[in-house]
């Protein structure tokens, strides 16, 4: 006996009719009168009184049907209660991402519970997926390989932090190798994006009054007693307040502007799928 045979036979009951049923499940009305029939010949009874244009259950089918039902009820109960159980490992090359996203999603979706995490190497994105550490990997990078699905996740550009009544506040952009004798503070986590601006922050530092910091309780402190330039991301800007009145500036600096991507295994995404169906929801608010 199987839940499909018990579904068709509950809905036959409802409808009272082979054909009605049918197309409401989608199927061939022989493939469903053999599915009702095969649970008869199971039970070694008759379910059903049939007549020329309808049937209707008889004694036994009503004691099936309430069977059926609790069945069918049972079974339903059990994939809600492993639904809400389930688990998705999310992997992030950068905690900036990670910090702006995952709290939407768990918010979106709070049956399911999320693990994330930062990971040191994006060398080893095919690695990490085809070892079931994470059910999906965010990264800079775009796997090539046969087993592996990516796509575009979040867009990430560096912004300009200034206070309201700096000179700049009023410029619609700025591009600081245009700029001279100018102090900037800049707070460094790790990740891969910013090993992508090094280059940029190397320059600041031998060009101009820039000091980066590696202790964001310091950098703080800083920001709250000095009408001081720092820098900020796209996406950081949303969970990190660097001060009341700041103006946020677009940058025309070279390098500065990245996409993260979503990749994620052939065979697993129907288990990612939620946070995948989350992202493209969103692409709105991640890639713009």
């Amino acid at each position: 006996m199987e839940l499909k045979q018990l579904l068709y036979f509950k809905t036959v009951a409802e409808c009272n009719n082979m054909s009605r049923a049918a197309e409401k499940l989608h199927v061939s009305q022989p493939a469903l009168s053999a599915a009702v029939k095969k649970l008869e010949n199971e039970l070694e009874t008759c379910l059903f009184e049939r007549r020329k244009n309808n049937i209707s259950l008889n004694a036994a089918g009503k004691k099936a049907l309430t069977c059926a039902e609790s069945v069918l009820g049972a079974a339903e109960k059990m994939k809600d209660a492993f639904k809400q159980g389930r688990l998705t490992s999310l992997g992030f090359c950068d905690p900036g991402p990670m910090r702006f996203s995952v709290p939407l999603f768990q918010k979106a979706f709070p049956n399911i519970n999320v693990t994330s995490e930062v990971f040191a190497d994006e060398s080893d994105v095919p690695d990490l997926l085809r070892s079931l550490k994470y059910d999906a990997v965010i990264s800079l990078q775009n796997p090539q390989a046969p087993d592996i699905e990516t796509v575009p996740f979040a867009f990430e550009t560096l912004l300009l932090s200034v206070p309201k009544d700096h000179p700049w506040a009023r410029r619609t952009s700025v591009c600081l190798h245009e700029e001279s004798d100018f102090d900037i503070a800049v707070y460094c986590g790790s990740g891969a994006y910013i090993r992508r601006l090094r280059p940029l922050l190397d320059w600041l530092v031998s060009r101009h009054s820039a000091k980066i910091y590696d202790d964001y309780f310091v950098f703080k402190q800083l920001l709250e007693q000095k009408n001081i330039l720092t820098l900020t991301t796209r996406l950081v800007k949303q969970y990190r307040s660097d001060g009341d009145g700041r103006i946020f500036i677009p940058l025309r600096d070279e390098g500065i502007s990245e996409i993260y991507r979503l990749s994620y295994l052939t065979d697993r995404k129907k288990h990612v799928a939620p946070f995948l169906k989350w992202a493209m929801e969103n692409a709105s608010i991640l890639l713009k």
